[in-house]
């Protein structure tokens, strides 16, 4: 079994998942919620409504935050591994190799 990394596929899953991450962070779920709380002030349903929106809120930004951070392990995987590649040849040069 054998194993290849490619960095500019990496780079290209990076960027993906951080555009994912962006896209997912303007995603305002809690508004339309709150609307209900609105529309039945007081009750049981109101207070749930809310918390619920809450919820969604925190769902939202916490996964657009890993999906970023996720974006720049990737990329930052491409780099060692683009790094290695080219300091592995640099020595294989630097003996004499092909």
């Amino acid at each position: 079994m054998t194993f290849t990394a490619d960095p500019d596929v990496l780079r290209k899953a990076g960027k993906s998942a951080k555009t994912a991450g962006e896209q997912a962070g303007q995603v305002k779920l809690g508004p339309p919620v709150e609307d209900i709380a609105e529309a039945m002030p007081g009750g049981s349903s109101a207070e749930a409504a809310k918390q619920v929106a809450q919820s969604w809120t925190k769902a939202i930004g916490d996964w657009s935050k890993a999906a970023d951070k996720h974006g720049e392990s990737l990329t930052a995987s491409a780099d060692e591994y683009q790094n290695s590649d080219e300091s592995g040849a640099q020595g294989i040069n630097a003996a004499g190799g092909r």
